[in-house]
């Protein structure tokens, strides 16, 4: 993957060209003024746990989504799977069975199991990582408190 290829956070494709690029942050030649500058202040913290909660909130609903497309894949593929072996060549089921994995439809519905698997696990690191977010959110947002309240 190339330096300017990015992920797409909601279907997890890679972007090649995204609309922001990463720099390198070199803190040693920062001014006092430009560091402070480059932390959020406790409105714009609030407002991140908030869409992050809201973000996460949903991720039961994607995450059953996924499951079941999951398992629609693997219904699909049992299904080929028989066909392709009532089809196939062969005088014994171990023969039949064979060559059912060389079928085009078999290859086709475990790509897409396949490809779901990734999906479902995607979804999953996802909301892991936004719960992870929110703890760090929770966490500068109570260091905020005492500091803004006299």
């Amino acid at each position: 993957m190339s330096d300017t290829a990015a992920v797409n956070t909601a279907t997890g494709e890679v972007d090649e060209e995204p609309s922001t690029h990463l720099v390198p942050l070199n803190l040693a030649d920062l001014d006092e003024d430009t560091l402070i500058a480059m932390f959020p202040t406790p409105v714009q913290a609030t407002g991140a746990l908030l869409m992050a909660r809201r973000v996460v909130a949903d991720a039961p609903a994607i995450l059953n989504t996924r499951s079941k497309a999951l398992k629609d894949a693997k219904r699909t593929l049992l299904v080929a799977r028989g066909y392709a072996r009532m089809r196939a060549p062969g005088k014994t089921a171990d023969d039949r069975r064979v060559e059912q994995e060389s079928d085009a439809e078999v290859i086709t519905a475990g790509e897409w199991v396949d490809t779901c698997e990734l999906a479902l696990e995607y979804a999953r690191e996802v909301r892991k990582s936004l719960s992870e977010d929110i703890d760090i959110l929770r966490s500068i947002n109570a260091n905020f408190r005492p500091e803004h309240k006299s």
